[in-house]
């Protein structure tokens, strides 16, 4: 079988769990299994890392923002664009992966497709850019699809609930993770706990900042480490306010420095409102790192009782399951014991032979 990606998240994303699972999955199809890709050019890391054709031409573009990174985000989105329909419109492969929910593709793809939808998030939060044309759009590619695939069973619930799509045409695939590197000893910064992803709205990190600035009151030391795109005008200015600016760090890295990250932070931090999956919960549980993180939407579903948990709308539950964390140590070695013996539920290696196998469904 032969299955064809399109370009739209690895122009969307930098690096982001989206375009890791993508890259993930084509890694690990499984033999017999081929197939296409709808980019030409990307500056998303995991392409880079992954595929040594990205290593030529990754294209790498400002993450500041400015006219110049808007430009060049656009030229780059069209070429792959452009890419991608050639592809579609050729019919050489069996199915269809589209990587998120432009409908570009429905009036020129003649294969059917399958659809992954890791959270309904634009239909739960107001404050989401777009937010009624990427309802439309996500509703006419969900209803379209030949079969779908939920990353977990809260985001099923979510497409029957919200969407009304039947249960049958569901199929539940979790994430899978990548093992533990060799840590690294150097250590640049101190006692530190981790954050790891995009910042704005439900990710709810003004409520982590909150629960930090209670803890450096007492533990000035400490810093809070976040790896993503550096801080906006905005948020250096709420943290100046807060008095905690000099013990934050917002630093981008590639996967190697992000498993040497988790492999040396006290605890990861996972304060967000609503989630498809969590990837960043089995990154840090493979790198033996205890895991503090929100009691809402999938999150105890994938750690199980390998976490300590808390509300993410009181700064001061979250404050509390952190120093619960980094400063009881018996307890923070049984959170990382906990941890290892969770990962035995995923892997990459069966994430995919599920994903071929809702593939193989799609087309019978």
């Amino acid at each position: 079988m032969k299955i064809l990606y399109d370009h739209q998240m690895f122009n969307r994303q930098k690096y982001g769990g989206i375009t890791k699972y993508f890259c993930e999955l084509i890694k690990h199809l499984p033999e017999g299994h081929s197939y296409l890709l709808g980019v030409l050019a990307s500056d998303n890391q995991h392409l880079k890392d992954d595929f040594d054709f990205f290593k030529k031409f990754y294209f790498p573009i400002p993450q500041k923002e400015s006219r110049i990174r808007g430009h060049l985000k656009s030229k780059l989105y069209k070429l792959n664009k452009l890419y991608s329909k050639g592809l579609i419109s050729s019919n050489k492969y069996d199915l269809f992966h589209p990587t998120y929910f432009d409908p570009y593709f429905v009036n020129i793809a003649k294969k059917p497709y399958i659809v992954t939808v890791h959270d309904l998030i634009v239909f739960k939060f107001n404050n989401v850019q777009r937010k009624e044309e990427q309802m439309a759009e996500m509703t006419k590619i969900i209803r379209n699809a030949r079969r779908i695939i939920a990353i977990s069973e809260n985001t099923k619930a979510d497409l029957i609930n919200i969407l009304n799509v039947a249960p049958e045409r569901i199929d539940i695939v979790y994430h899978g993770f990548n093992k533990f590197h060799v840590k690294n000893n150097l250590n640049p910064y101190g006692r530190y706990i981790l954050y790891v992803g995009a910042r704005p709205g439900y990710k709810n990190f003004k409520n982590l900042a909150q629960a930090f600035k209670i803890l450096v009151s007492d533990d000035e030391d400490l810093k809070l480490v976040c790896v993503g795109v550096p801080f906006s005008k905005e948020e250096l200015e709420e943290l100046k306010a807060m008095k905690i600016l000099k013990n934050t760090i917002a630093i981008g890295v590639n996967e190697i420095k992000l498993n040497q990250l988790y492999s040396h932070a006290l605890a990861f931090v996972y304060p967000t409102q609503y989630e498809g999956f969590g990837m960043s919960i089995l990154e840090a549980f493979s790198n033996g790192c205890p895991v503090c993180l929100s009691n809402t939407s999938c999150l105890p579903e994938i750690a199980g009782e390998a976490g300590i948990y808390f509300d993410p709308l009181n700064p001061e539950s979250i404050g509390s399951a952190i120093k619960k964390t980094i400063y009881d140590p018996v307890f923070s070695n049984k959170m990382t014991e906990a941890g290892q013996k969770r990962l035995l539920n995923f892997s990459w290696n069966k994430c995919a032979a599920q994903t071929v196998q809702s593939y193989e469904n799609a087309l019978s």
